[in-house]
């Protein structure tokens, strides 16, 4: 018999994952949106680079700033995560219906980036730190709980917005009505809980981190999840006007951000399957991943056919998946559990410089060059960079560990 509280924990994972892949609609869209603003009398001869402004406001406010409104209310506002969560889902909805009256890209950026972007920001990470709390690190299912929130256009962009403000209204509203009161572990209970499968040795004295060592790690995993943001979200946005400058058709366009999406889909639930079964090396299987999405950017770069961008969408798709699977339980591997709120903020910080840069960047080398072959370049350069810092911060834990 399930006790009260891991079901009402489920039940809060289940709604917050729905508004999740609600929201996430709305950015792994954004270039067949693009693709909607050119053809609306509304946004005559925006350029792409204008065009992708927007998203990268949001991004700015959503992966960046809006961790400092949280610390910031936190600290001064004395708000419960209840609280942030009903701010958070009012600043969503209001961004969205705002949006759908927008008549200039300036408008979008400044209802759907800043009121919206700060709205899904705040709301992600006090939701991300209410199910740790729900399903902390020695449980069972704390990767697939943590990493199964990462895990629909056919009404017109501005009816789309609208639908999603209605959707995060209502399901804003609902999870707000389950919330519940997570129990509060402390980090000497769960080092005292069972767990065969944890990456800690009860035996092992290791050393503790000194000032430096934190600052250093810090900012070894700020460079790397920095080139993450740039890499991850670009495809999406310009895979659609890519496809139009290689001559076929907005239908083929749609129907290829349709595969990445569905293999993403896949990727991403086959990674939060089994990532309980790797806590421990999420970093590795992290390395892994990019390094797949490296060779699979290089070869994008130099190939022009319908069907090579198809593998290159499964391929992406599916490696995203592992990728994204330890978004938070990854930072418990850093520090071997240690400073665990520090290293998830300054990844939500360092994510959202690199994918406020983003779009705007590969839009202009688009408007400049007239083909996206560079921005495919870039984005295994930054996976690249991930790889030796992710690499570095291996080699770091595994020589503490023979320190010690």
């Amino acid at each position: 018999m399930v006790s009260p509280c891991i079901y009402r924990g489920w039940v809060v994972l289940g709604i917050a994952t729905l508004l999740f892949m609600t929201q996430k609609g709305i950015e792994v869209s954004w270039g067949t949106t693009i693709l909607c603003f050119q053809q609306d009398e509304d946004f005559p001869q925006s350029t792409l680079a204008l065009l992708g402004t927007p998203l990268s406001v949001f991004l700015a406010f959503k992966v960046s700033l809006s961790n400092l409104i949280y610390m910031a209310l936190f600290k001064y506002g004395q708000l419960s995560l209840r609280q942030f969560t009903a701010l958070g889902v009012s600043l969503m909805v209001l961004g969205l219906f705002l949006t759908s009256f927008a008549d200039s890209p300036q408008f979008v950026a400044a209802s759907f980036g800043i009121l919206s972007g700060s709205g899904t920001g705040v709301l992600i990470v006090c939701t991300y730190i209410v199910i740790a709390l729900w399903f902390p690190w020695s449980h069972r299912f704390h990767v697939f709980s943590t990493s199964v929130l990462s895990a629909m256009d056919p009404l017109g962009w501005r009816w789309a917005f609208r639908l999603c403000a209605a959707v995060f209204g209502s399901m804003g509203s609902l999870l707000l009505a389950v919330f519940g009161n997570p129990p509060i572990v402390s980090s000497e209970q769960q080092e005292a809980m069972p767990n065969e499968k944890s990456f800690r040795s009860p035996n092992i004295q290791k050393p503790p981190w000194s000032v430096r060592s934190k600052v250093v790690i810090h900012g070894i995993w700020a460079i790397a999840i920095c080139c993450k943001g740039f890499a991850y979200f670009l495809p999406m946005v310009i895979l659609p006007k890519h496809l139009i400058d290689l001559g076929y058709k907005e239908v083929d366009a749609v129907k290829v951000i349709s595969v990445f999406g569905t293999v993403g889909a896949i990727g991403q639930a086959f990674a939060s399957l089994v990532g309980d079964y790797v806590k421990g090396y999420i970093m590795v299987a992290n390395l892994v991943a990019a390094t797949m999405l490296t060779v699979n950017n290089i070869i994008a770069a130099y190939s022009t056919s319908l069907t090579a961008v198809y593998v290159y969408c499964a391929v992406s798709g599916f490696f995203l998946g592992p990728y994204l699977a330890g978004y938070y339980a990854v930072n418990n591997e850093i520090m071997d559990g240690e400073n665990i709120y520090t290293l998830f903020l300054t990844m939500r910080l360092s994510k959202g410089v690199g994918a406020t840069v983003g779009p705007y960047l590969a839009g202009h080398i688009r408007d400049v060059t007239g083909s996206y072959q560079a921005v495919f370049l870039s984005i295994a350069s930054c996976f690249g960079m991930f790889i030796l810092a992710t690499f570095l911060l291996i080699c770091n834990k595994k020589w503490r560990y023979l320190k010690s």
